[in-house]
């Protein structure tokens, strides 16, 4: 009896003594969604994306912003009634920010007037919320490394117009001196064409313009009725020196060509980020004064400069049925237009005054109409060259912009 007491003692401390552990560290690290909430508002709202939420509720590490309303401010639509954000396995670091797994949206659509825009399959991974005393802005707007979208359709007098399918866009995670790499794609966008030209022409027949609803439309014409694409983008950015590097933005459009734009940015970083949203906010909140807020954005895109571009054409039977449309217009053969185009071509570029310019070009034109494959104009100077020389120059003199940007174009290369 005397050992029985001190253990059933001992027993009796050691099990309070658990609970109030317990009960101690539940309250010490328990997730206080209402500040998660905030900090997913803040954030959006740096962005140009303003998030209004009915409640909030909190399961452990899950996180529940119910009756969520969002204004895409920079897009102009209005605001959209998204229901629910979820968020999963939240948890908080070291540097005060939040990160959770996943964000997902639920199915939502607007309807405006006649139109209806529909977002199905939201989901944003590894976000990450900053502090608001984080002092480095990048870490700011990097708050995701993937986001998805499974749909997105335009429905016009209840008539779809336009089905983007597998919407995505990923990032690497940021670490300062270390560039981001960054990726976006769309895998189908269907458009309808035949539908698009037939809700213009009723448009402009009940506004009493009949000759505008009478004229055709040359993509129905060239049997575009229905167009399918994809687009491609891949890129790298170096968030401190400002290099901004768009490696592919490809529009594969079947049966027409593939469009694919490179460039070489500097100049693009935070500040001219923080910069150019901040602009944009007073245009969106002073519309009457846009003209003022848009010379200043301009004098800010002016700060940039470029040290390469280029812009590529893949053709993919468009280059033939355009022969064959204009041809038929004018009652000739697709080799005679061919010819026409041909001749006309030197006297075009002739009178941008640059020999040397007006010969490769010339050349590029008559190879390239000889056997249609691709069309390449690129600039890439030895230097970067600024915004603001380009626009002084374009001002001035125009020939010489040739020469300051090292302009080529080539065919079938």
């Amino acid at each position: 009896m005397p050992v029985m007491k001190p253990l059933y003692t001992a027993a009796r401390t050691l099990s309070v003594a658990t609970a109030l552990t317990v009960i101690f560290a539940g309250s010490a690290y328990a997730l206080d969604g209402n500040d998660v909430a905030k900090r997913l508002q803040a954030r959006f709202e740096e962005q140009g994306t303003k998030i209004e939420f009915g409640k909030v509720d909190t399961d452990g590490s899950t996180v529940t912003l119910r009756d969520t309303k969002i204004d895409f401010k920079s897009a102009e639509m209005g605001t959209f009634t998204v229901g629910d954000i979820v968020l999963t396995d939240v948890a908080e670091n070291d540097k005060g920010a939040y990160t959770a797994e996943t964000a997902t949206l639920q199915d939502f659509e607007k309807t405006d007037d006649k139109s209806t825009f529909a977002l199905k399959g939201i989901e944003i991974g590894k976000l990450y919320l900053a502090a608001d005393d984080e002092q480095d802005p990048v870490v700011k707007m990097l708050y995701y490394q993937t986001m998805k979208a499974d749909s997105f359709t335009i429905h016009e007098d209840g008539e779809e117009m336009v089905n983007m399918k597998d919407i995505y866009a990923t990032s690497t995670p940021y670490t300062k001196g270390t560039p981001v790499a960054m990726s976006f794609g769309i895998k189908s966008i269907d458009l309808d064409i035949e539908k698009m030209d037939a809700l213009r022409k009723g448009a402009d027949a009940s506004a009493g313009n009949d000759e505008a609803s009478e004229t055709p439309n040359p993509m129905i014409d060239l049997g575009y009725k229905q167009l399918s694409m994809a687009v491609t983008s891949t890129g790298s950015w170096e968030p401190e020196k400002g290099d901004l590097a768009i490696d592919k933005m490809e529009f594969d459009v079947k049966d027409v060509g593939k469009f694919d734009t490179t460039m070489k940015l500097g100049g693009y970083d935070a500040k001219f980020i923080k910069s150019v949203q901040q602009a944009s906010a007073e245009m969106s909140a002073n519309k009457e004064n846009s003209d003022a807020a848009g010379m200043a954005m301009l004098g800010l895109i002016q700060q940039l400069s470029i040290s390469n571009m280029a812009i590529r054409y893949d053709d993919s039977s468009l280059t033939p049925k355009l022969l064959d449309y204009y041809a038929k217009q004018q009652g000739i053969s697709k080799e005679d237009m061919v010819n026409q185009i041909k001749g006309i071509a030197p006297i075009m570029v002739g009178y941008l005054g640059h020999a040397d310019f007006a010969m490769q070009a010339t050349t590029a034109v008559n190879t390239y109409f000889d056997d249609p494959k691709s069309l390449t104009i690129a600039a890439k100077p030895e230097a970067p060259v600024s915004f603001a020389l380009i626009a002084a120059t374009a001002t001035a003199d125009p020939k010489k912009l040739l020469d300051l940007l090292a302009v080529k174009l080539t065919a079938n290369q």
